[in-house]
């Protein structure tokens, strides 16, 4: 690169960083001045369930029967409650841990279906909050 082609290029990207800093600064008091949409309160984080403790019977988990979590999960997926969702997984992962089983394949399953069904749960929460936030936008623009 020649002399005088660095020599343009340094007042450029000043130029470029001054006009995106006032953009962007008055892109933010710009959105100051809008009104709230109002609070969605299907957004609003829920409490995380209680989970019961695990009986440990030789090192295997007896009382987290798979198939009543996975059940759990698609129960959870449909309403769709996420943090009661991560909170499964992360009672799955840490009962599996306990007893020593993390990287048997049945718990690898077991953690796929249930982000699986995480995915379906984020995935319907993010429709659902869209649809909500549409109406929202129709009522205060009427």
């Amino acid at each position: 690169m020649s002399v005088a082609n660095r020599a343009g290029v340094l007042p450029k990207a000043i130029i470029a960083a001054f006009v995106g800093t006032v953009a962007g600064g008055a892109a933010g008091v710009w959105s100051l001045r809008q009104p709230a949409a109002g609070m969605n309160v299907s957004a609003s984080p829920l409490p995380a369930p209680q989970v019961t403790k695990t009986h440990m019977t030789n090192g295997v988990a007896a009382a987290h029967d798979d198939a009543d979590v996975l059940q759990r999960a698609r129960t959870l997926a449909r309403l769709p409650d996420v943090t009661a969702l991560i909170a499964l997984r992360n009672e799955v992962v840490r009962q599996a841990t306990e007893a020593g089983v993390a990287g048997a394949l049945s718990i690898k399953g077991e953690l796929d279906e249930i982000d699986l069904r995480l995915n379906e749960a984020r995935r319907l929460r993010l429709r659902l909050d869209a649809e909500e936030l549409r109406k929202a936008d129709s009522t205060r623009s009427e």
